[in-house]
């Protein structure tokens, strides 16, 4: 269960800390993941902002899309004109929140799921004076926000398993196809493999350790290389996939 959490927040929040120097100002932003409907009263998320330093700090907030590629890479762009964030900018006193108000303005009428990212991002401004040369860090939070209609469900399976090699190793290259119309993270998985000559090998645990906490996007195609010395590079494979899906 640890494991599981620990890869399920991995997936859906990123905090990057870039170092700039010896002052360190601390937030925190929630939650780190929320679904919203796409129109009426529950069109609208609201995330918490809080300052646990001693000294004010200066955040940013901004949408963005979110797609990810087969690869497992993600790509964003400006959402600006699906959201309307209030404020956008803001100085936190220190021990102290501020409310964010994030309203989809998009197509209110979805046909599945829609994910984006909201960032909020410390600006990088000393207000302390005269300007010290001490290090400063930006903190930066990355949420999950989806926007889903009613009665959305993911619907994962294995579409292909083929024989691959990477980085000197054999193994599979396991396709897995969300076509439902809600995101499906990955827990527990089991993968189980038919054809070759061992005709059946169900894998685990380490064994498939590329595919805990993953997050398949609704629609979302991903390849995911399963390392196993006695696959055949002339047999034709089959597969299917147990997980436990949040």
């Amino acid at each position: 269960m640890q494991n599981t959490l620990r890869h399920y927040k991995s997936l859906v929040f990123t905090i990057l800390f870039v170092i700039l120097g010896a002052t360190v100002f601390a937030f925190t932003f929630m939650p780190m993941s929320i679904s919203i409907s796409p129109s009426g009263a529950q069109s609208i998320a609201s995330f918490r902002l809080t300052n646990d330093a001693a000294q004010q700090i200066a955040i940013s907030i901004k949408a963005m899309t979110r797609q990810i590629d087969e690869n497992g890479n993600e790509i964003n762009e400006p959402a600006d004109k699906d959201f309307t964030i209030f404020p956008t900018r803001v100085v936190v006193q220190p021990n102290s929140f501020q409310n964010i108000k994030v309203q989809y303005k998009g197509t209110p009428k979805l046909a599945q799921e829609v994910a984006y990212r909201i960032i909020a991002e410390q600006v990088p401004i000393d207000f302390s004076q005269p300007q010290s040369s001490g290090v400063k860090v930006l903190f930066r939070y990355i949420a999950a926000l989806y926007v889903a209609p009613p009665n959305v469900k993911d619907k994962l399976s294995v579409s292909k398993v083929e024989y691959a090699e990477q980085d000197g190793k054999k193994g599979f290259l396991v396709t897995l196809t969300n076509s439902g119309t809600r995101h499906a993270l990955i827990n527990e998985p089991v993968l189980k493999i038919l054809g070759g000559p061992s005709g059946s090998i169900v894998l685990s645990d380490d064994e498939v350790k590329a595919m805990q906490g993953q997050n398949l996007l609704a629609g979302n195609v991903r390849k995911f290389f399963i390392p196993y010395d006695k696959v055949s590079p002339t047999a034709n494979y089959s597969g299917s996939l147990s997980a436990t899906i949040e």
